[in-house]
């Protein structure tokens, strides 16, 4: 295993995707694959999965860490690598569930690009205090049409963190659709807070929708 020295957010840029810190309550146990050495096979595309794992985790360190950046070039800087590695059109519809049928193609671009912003403003903060915790990628495996990347997180004051990167292909580029903490899909957990809320609310998209702006002070 090959390692860089990061923040335990490398984690989850996403969604999931810093820290263990998990959105809106408790966590959904998952239901992606764990990777396994012994179903590690190649990969037909250009880019191989744990090195793409491994120059997210460069990048997230490079760009985002540090006292000395401004919050609001941060956030930006999050946004940007967020469109780099993850497919965040697949990403909204995962974590809309069934709701996602009943918007048109822009509504559903526009709720990506606020999912975006939500998750920056949470979470890209937290790169302000680097404090050399070690990012460790390992190895891959392929299941159907995903790719699990295995990968941890040494800590010096506790034990490792585990974490698997689910990975598709879409035109030739691998792109992050999940990511799951600890036995915990990012994903999964999003999907059924975000349920709640649209459920709650007469099954409106809207209701979220409103929702997520307000956090984000777009109200």
């Amino acid at each position: 295993m090959k390692h860089i020295h990061g923040r335990f957010l490398i984690a989850g840029l996403m969604m999931a995707s810093a820290g263990v810190a998990i959105p809106f309550g408790q966590g959904a146990v998952a239901a992606t694959h764990t990777a396994g050495p012994q179903q590690v096979k190649e990969i037909a595309a250009a880019q191989n999965p744990s090195d793409f794992i491994r120059s997210l985790g460069d990048e997230a360190i490079s760009e985002l860490a540090g006292k000395k950046i401004d919050d609001n070039d941060r956030k930006e800087r999050f946004v940007n690598l967020m469109d780099k590695y993850f497919k965040m059109d697949q990403v909204a519809r995962f974590v809309l569930g069934r709701y996602w049928r009943s918007l048109s193609d822009q509504e559903l671009a526009n709720f990506a690009d606020l999912l975006q912003k939500y998750l920056a403003l949470n979470y890209a903060s937290k790169f302000k205090d680097f404090d050399g915790e070690k990012f460790v990628v390992g190895d891959y495996t392929e299941n159907n049409k995903d790719i699990f990347v295995n990968s941890q997180v040494i800590r010096p004051d506790g034990p490792p963190v585990k974490i698997v990167w689910r990975l598709r292909e879409f035109d030739g580029n691998l792109r992050i659709i999940d990511v799951t903490i600890e036995g915990i899909s990012m994903g999964i957990t999003q999907r059924d807070e975000f349920a709640s809320v649209i459920q709650n609310n007469g099954g409106k998209v809207q209701a979220l929708t409103d929702m997520l702006k307000q956090k984000i002070g777009e109200n």
